[in-house]
């Protein structure tokens, strides 16, 4: 029987001079040793014309023994044609795969979210698309720590704290629901609160734009090239029809009635399953609104959704147009305005229906909204027509800012049903 070159003495030897050294075993074992501390075992092999060094363990935690069973053993993977350092490294990046903060939150996603029902599973979906998952969806849950939810966190409070509130509470129920299964052994997140962690105390925004600004803002982007028609339909939709962003963008064109055959005349009819309330809605669609919305008919060239997707996705969010598409648009027009968000567009529809001498209880069901205390209760009304008198105003108003008529002094007067008793001003 053939001698060993090597014996265990003789390692252990090596290992304790302190040298750097590469001893071998036969057969393409060696025992490398690259500096006075550590010494591991690699296997020096060819594989597809290559010279390749595949380590196998460190000594002592690998005996001489240990190795030559996994020399072995790699050496009948290549007898087989098998790269062993090709599936090593595949293995242990599905190791890492496996158990990845990615499918902690995919997880909570489906049994948190979609299996409960939540009635607009968009927004968490977002946050874990946009922020979590390719930031930490790689590692393995269990490594997931305090500094690198905080990390996270601080890259959006700078831009976006009410964003980083809602992010930081939805990385908290994503990790409890990890404690919960055994998944994850602890919260990292647990110890974080909104106002020391997060984006702060959040206060109700209070913007709103007059119509000297809205004017200048269609100045604007007019002058602003890249914005595209089909994002100023949009935006002009946003505010003609004061409805949330999200029920705008995911409207498909089975919910209208643009021809008017129904007997409330031109409608949206809003599902309860995409408003904030749970109720339906039925929106009357004032002539130019109707027209705005012809437009986008035909430039959607039959698609179903009103506001199509308009460049692959390769997540696939959402099948419409993406969330994100008209803020980028809104961020390149030099408007110089004091900030504003796109969700200010339903307080600035709100100011102006007031300002235009809407009656309260009308305004409010403009925009989709409840009645509140005992006058909700009992009063069941929907103000359909008022609000359909209300609407043709508030539209005509942003017809007359686009047009760049600054100074619109809206007029008040007895014949409107849906205003107060008042004199022209």
């Amino acid at each position: 029987m053939e001698r060993a070159k090597l014996t265990a003495l003789e390692v252990e030897r090596a290992h304790r001079s302190g040298k750097r050294l590469l001893l071998g075993d036969g057969g393409g074992l060696y025992l490398r040793k690259q500096n006075s501390d550590s010494a591991s075992w690699v296997l020096r092999y060819r594989h597809g014309g290559k010279q390749r060094w595949l380590t196998l363990g460190n000594f002592p935690d690998m005996s001489l023994a240990a190795a030559r069973i996994e020399a072995r053993q790699a050496r009948v993977l290549l007898d087989k044609q098998q790269d062993p350092m090709r599936l090593r490294r595949a293995a242990k990046a599905e190791e890492r795969q496996r158990g990845s903060f990615k499918e902690l939150c995919d997880d909570w996603f489906r049994c948190e979210v979609e299996g409960r029902g939540i009635k607009h599973p968009g927004v968490p979906r977002r946050y874990l698309d946009k922020y979590l998952t390719p930031k930490l969806g790689r590692m393995a849950a269990v490594d997931v720590t305090p500094s690198d939810i905080a990390r996270v966190i601080d890259a959006v409070k700078v831009r976006a704290p009410a964003a980083a509130n809602d992010l930081l509470r939805f990385v908290r129920r994503i990790f409890a629901f990890g404690v919960r299964r055994r998944i994850v052994p602890s919260n990292p997140a647990a110890d974080f609160s909104p106002r020391l962690d997060g984006g702060g105390t959040e206060r109700p925004r209070n913007r709103a734009l007059s119509t000297d600004e809205l004017a200048g803002l269609f100045q604007k982007i007019r002058e602003t090239e890249t914005f595209g028609g089909d994002n100023l339909l949009a935006m002009k939709l946003l505010l003609a029809l004061c409805v949330r962003k999200g029920e705008l963008f995911g409207a498909r064109w089975e919910e209208f009635d643009l021809e008017g055959r129904g007997k409330l005349g031109p409608v949206w009819y809003l599902p309860a399953s995409r408003t904030k309330t749970g109720e339906p809605l039925n929106i009357p669609l004032v002539p130019a609104v109707v027209e705005w919305l012809k437009v986008l008919h035909v430039v959607g060239a039959g698609n179903g959704y009103v506001l199509p997707k308009r460049r692959q996705d390769h997540r696939n969010r959402v099948p419409h147009v993406g969330p994100d598409t008209l803020n980028v648009a809104m961020s390149r027009v030099k408007h110089g305005l004091p900030h504003f968000t796109l969700h200010d567009l339903r307080r600035t529809a709100r100011t102006q229906l007031a300002a235009l001498g809407i009656r309260s209880e009308v305004a409010e069901r403009c925009l989709g909204h409840k009645l509140r205390g005992v006058e909700g209760t009992y009063n069941r009304h929907d103000y359909f027509e008022e609000r359909r008198a209300a609407l043709e105003q508030w539209t005509k108003l942003i017809a007359q800012a686009e047009r760049g008529e600054r100074k619109v002094v809206p007029m008040r007067t007895n014949a409107n049903p849906t205003s107060r008793k008042t004199v022209p001003r």
